[in-house]
């Protein structure tokens, strides 16, 4: 049985149950290994154990891995503007599935067994919780379709276009808001709710706009740019709001979908929609799968009060 860490808001300091028990131990350790001991200097290797190390140098390596992968795949073949199923696949799964959702899954992993988060923080969450907030966040989503269609009124172009970005969508938010956000907030956790969400926000938010420039380098300008931010900004806020993977990634490819009008053709993805879809289905699938396993091994349980 793994070890639980209790459920709580991470911007506030850890309670006196499990996870602050042993959140306590934890930091006490990582103390250690940053000082030591004066006849043995903390040589990288355990450094990068270090809370700073893991928290915030180990996400944004990967996070610097997944953009410029990014614009290598994707942004300078710009497999977007004619997507062609082996170049498509090839970045969904590249880029997408294996950066984007299995080593930021590694990654949480890791930071659950150490304490400094908890499966609810990072977005995992039942499957009744799961499936209602992903419904309400396609409804919303629709509803502003509805009202607000970027290709007029033709509904199935917005459809091709949103599962053609649906693996850059659950990549950004699982690198972007999930990944470096929650972790961004593990670090700062003690200096208050107020803080940890405007830096998880901020990082989020930079990370989220670089991902874009890389994405579309020969369309962004300075104005743009700031788009992608405050785009970035409100898909964090929204994470951090609701902590749910499948409900950010929902509103951050519908977002995407936006950011991009004018820029993709519906009828070059429509033109090779089994292969959109095909690449749709494999990142959801991979979520799921991943989402079953650390639903069915890590579990948390609220710590007992008083």
């Amino acid at each position: 049985m793994k070890r639980v860490p209790s459920s709580g808001d991470p911007g506030l300091p850890r309670g006196p149950g499990i996870a602050g028990r042993r959140g306590t131990f934890v930091r006490t350790k990582e103390h250690d290994r940053k000082t030591g001991s004066a006849g043995q200097p903390v040589c990288p290797r355990d450094w990068m154990q270090t809370v700073t190390g893991r928290l915030i140098l180990l996400p944004l390596i990967l996070s610097g891995v997944w953009i410029f992968e990014t614009f290598l795949f994707q942004g300078w073949p710009q497999v977007f503007l004619s997507p062609r199923p082996s170049g498509l696949l090839f970045y969904t799964l590249m880029t997408c599935v294996f950066i984007g959702i299995l080593v930021p899954v590694f990654l949480m992993r890791q930071a659950f067994l150490r304490g400094d988060a908890n499966m609810h923080q990072l977005g995992f969450r039942s499957v009744r919780r799961t499936v209602l907030m992903t419904s309400l966040t396609l409804l919303i989503v629709w509803v502003a379709v509805v009202l607000q269609n970027p290709f007029g009124t033709d509904r199935m172009a917005f459809v091709s276009v949103y599962l053609l970005l649906l693996p850059t969508g659950i990549a950004s938010a699982m690198v972007c808001c999930v990944l470096a956000g929650t972790h961004v907030q593990a670090f700062v956790r003690e200096r208050g709710a107020l803080v940890a969400i405007l830096a998880g926000t901020a990082v989020s938010a930079l990370l989220f706009a670089l991902s874009l420039t890389a994405h579309f380098p020969d369309a962004v300008t300075p104005v743009s740019f700031l788009r992608f931010f405050s785009a970035g900004a409100l898909s964090a806020l929204f994470f951090f709001a609701v902590r749910d993977v499948w409900a950010v990634s929902v509103v951050v490819t519908g977002i995407l979908v936006w950011l991009t009008d004018g820029w993709l053709d519906p009828a070059q993805v429509f033109l090779q929609y089994p292969a959109v879809l095909a690449a749709a289905l494999l990142c959801a699938g991979t979520l799921a799968a991943l989402h079953w396993y650390l639903s069915r091994h890590y579990i948390t349980i609220p710590a007992p009060h008083g």
